[in-house]
């Protein structure tokens, strides 16, 4: 399913539904406040999480690394967060097969660059009801005088929309 950025930002309890989120495009700054928010209404409901970051290249080079961290509990949080960067279509294999046997108790977020419309693994998580593909663009005009306009309502801040 695709969910646009803004509406993971205002609605963040939305995404307790989902365990596996793609995030890709040009805006590095929108992932990492994504991923952050993410964290945040986990460790909020749980505070028991264990973070794991990966890259594609250790889970292509070394696949056992992948399973393990999926399917294996741990010892010290209930929780798991895995975060797995730079990925591409090649991953798309090992995301197929967790899908159908997926634990309740990790969340993974891909984190990739652009994807084009062909891409498999874009195409994936945006027909799966399952999962959520979160688009992150650069910032339109609009979309930055939305995050202000908020940003000085929240601090009772008063300005016309020409000083904004």
């Amino acid at each position: 399913m695709i969910i646009k950025s803004y509406e993971i930002l205002n609605n963040s309890l939305n995404i307790l539904k989902y365990n596996l989120f793609l995030l890709y495009g040009e805006n590095e700054g929108l992932k990492k406040n994504i991923v952050e928010n993410i964290k945040k209404v986990i460790v909020d409901k749980d505070s028991n999480v264990e973070f794991i970051t990966l890259n594609e290249a250790d889970i292509l080079n070394n696949g056992e690394i992948f399973y393990n961290t999926v399917y294996s509990g741990s010892l010290f949080s209930k929780k798991k967060i895995l975060i797995i960067k730079d990925t591409k279509d090649k991953i798309m294999k090992q995301i197929k097969e967790i899908t159908s046997s997926y634990p309740e108790d990790i969340k993974i977020i891909i984190l990739s660059g652009v994807l084009d419309k062909k891409s498999i693994l874009r195409s994936f998580f945006e027909k799966d009801i399952k999962t959520l593909a979160i688009p992150c663009y650069p910032d339109s005009e609009k979309d930055l005088e939305i995050i202000a306009s908020s940003e000085f309502k929240k601090n009772n801040i008063i300005l016309s929309r020409e000083s904004i």
